[in-house]
């Protein structure tokens, strides 16, 4: 059985059971305004074809998305890592919003003010962190890697970003997914993606829980009214519009600096795992890093043509209908639009699949 082909179209099939998923979202928007149950129910479908696919197959889950332990010192190394990140995601984001609109604040705002810290945390940073990653890296990634390693952390990561469904969060989640292929490869475990993944999402958790307070004493020292959070997001996004120069020079240093200082806590962590010669056959010409060793017994029956392809007519098909409702949703979102609460079918069926990476 060519597992590639099957990969490719349960990818297939989280597209079209998510956008069935848009109508149950709308349905569900149509009496509450509250965003919680919405991502809740998102994230549930975004993981029932993977569920199926590991309940079908004869690998035990661990093994399949590769569930194993880290080190406690490693542990540690990975929470920085997540934090020295953070700043080239910032510069991604900000460069991005130069030329898409950023639609996730507002959505984000509403789930933190409705639900409070603990809840938001929960379901933006700690069921995102689990289901996504089981899904990404620990199934799509671990069965593309057989084929090719770069390929596979390539096309993963780019599935990735565009079932985010919309370009300003695919510019940050592909390169995300990128960097999260290669710390699996070093830690030869889904844990640290995971742990990684929550603390980005829970940071911004954590940004958008203080900022509403931020406001409230800048309304005590300059006055009521003369501070409003998402009029504030709007009117920063459009200084970003008006200056290039002005991202670069506030982000590109510290993004400069981050990744530089995430490369060697990076090669630390691959080094402390005793993964770091294994890390660097990825990057040598015609080096597959042992192409057995990825290979169950299933896999070796296939020919070396069907495992050198990744690309299939499921595969294909998914992308196009992600790439369409991405093109649509930013039309949608560049038309003068009325607030949160008042999203149009449209618009909410296009970008409530995610709320964050």
């Amino acid at each position: 059985m060519n597992r590639v082909r099957t990969i490719n179209f349960v990818f297939f099939a989280t597209v079209l059971l998510s956008l069935v998923g848009n109508f149950i979202n709308q349905w569900i928007f149509n009496y509450t305004d509250n965003y919680f149950i919405i991502l809740l129910v998102s994230q549930i479908i975004l993981v029932l074809p993977s569920a199926i696919y590991l309940a079908l197959s004869k690998n035990s889950i661990g093994k399949a998305i590769r569930f194993n332990k880290i080190k406690g010192s490693n542990i540690v190394l990975i929470i920085i890592f997540s934090y020295l990140i953070s700043p080239l995601m910032t510069l991604i984001n900000a460069i991005s919003m130069l030329f898409v609109k950023n639609d996730t604040a507002g959505l984000m705002e509403n789930i933190v003010t409705n639900n409070g810290f603990i809840i938001s945390l929960f379901i933006i940073a700690f069921i995102p962190c689990v289901l996504e990653e089981t899904v990404y890296r620990g199934i799509f990634y671990n069965e593309y890697r057989k084929v090719s390693p770069i390929k596979g952390i390539l096309l993963s990561a780019f599935l990735f970003g565009i079932m985010h469904m919309n370009f300003n969060q695919f510019s940050y989640a592909f390169i995300m997914g990128i960097i999260f292929a290669l710390l699996i490869e070093a830690t030869d475990s889904i844990l640290s993606t995971m742990i990684v993944h929550f603390f980005i999402n829970g940071n911004s958790v954590l940004i958008m829980f203080l900022y509403p307070k931020m406001m409230e004493y800048l309304e005590k020292v300059y006055g009521s009214g003369y501070f409003n959070s998402a009029e504030t997001i709007e009117g920063i996004q459009a200084n970003f519009q008006m200056d290039f120069s002005l991202v670069l020079r506030t982000y590109a240093f510290p993004a400069l600096v981050g990744s530089v200082l995430a490369f060697i806590v990076y090669r630390a962590i691959a080094k402390n795992s005793g993964r770091w010669t294994f890390i660097k056959g990825l990057f040598k010409p015609g080096g597959n890093m042992e192409m057995s060793s990825f290979q169950d017994t299933g896999e070796n029956n296939l020919s070396y043509q069907q495992k050198k392809r990744l690309m299939t007519a499921s595969l294909l098909i998914g992308i196009l209908v992600c790439v369409t409702l991405m093109i649509w949703g930013e039309i949608i979102s560049q038309m003068p639009s009325p607030s949160i609460n008042e999203v149009n079918n449209t618009s909410l069926s296009i970008y409530i699949n995610h709320i964050l990476s």
